[in-house]
């Protein structure tokens, strides 16, 4: 019972992020309203593990749905600069993750998926598959891509402003 409990009130809290218009709302309005379901009534400590894999196996489900043919040309094209910049970005959150096992009260496995970039649900159900406190990663992300989704939408405007471009993509007409 606990675990249905769990589960409506992450679907509330998607579903009151998407009437609030939060960025990813499926996703952060589901951690919200789970962890404090969670934080209110410390139940259930931990979800079944077919429920786990179940979620992972929808998560690779939609990331796979998502390859094809088209996707394979592009990615050629940005194969050598999106490896250097991957390895670069995930030198720098592995290293960052290690120093930060060292420094916090976390370890090195909750450290790392912590701080590399990339999915949420990915990340957290790797997390989970290794052992580590998904939790904590799912929050250290939480607040990576509310940082994230206010900051970068200025940060472009003002660089486009800066090139005189003009504004292309969803939402702006074009």
């Amino acid at each position: 019972m606990t675990v249905l409990g769990l589960v409506a009130a992450a679907l509330l809290g998607a579903l009151l992020a998407k009437l609030g218009r939060v960025p990813l709302w499926p996703l952060i309005g589901a951690i919200a309203g789970a962890g404090t379901f969670h934080a209110l009534t410390g139940m259930p400590e931990n979800l079944p593990r077919a429920l786990e894999i179940g979620a992972q196996v929808v998560v690779g489900t939609v990331v796979g749905s998502a390859l094809g043919p088209s996707l394979v040309r592009v990615l050629r094209s940005l194969l050598v600069p999106g490896l250097l910049a991957v390895l670069t970005i995930l030198g720098v959150g592995v290293g960052l993750g290690v120093l930060l096992s060292h420094w916090g009260d976390v370890d090195e496995t909750v450290a790392v998926f912590g701080m590399v970039p990339g999915g949420v649900g990915e990340l957290v159900a790797a997390t989970a598959s290794l052992g580590g406190d998904s939790a904590v990663v799912a929050g250290m992300h939480l607040i990576r891509l509310v940082v994230l989704l206010t900051v970068l939408p200025l940060l472009i405007r003002w660089l486009d402003r800066g090139t005189g471009g003009e504004e292309t993509g969803p939402g702006t007409g074009s």
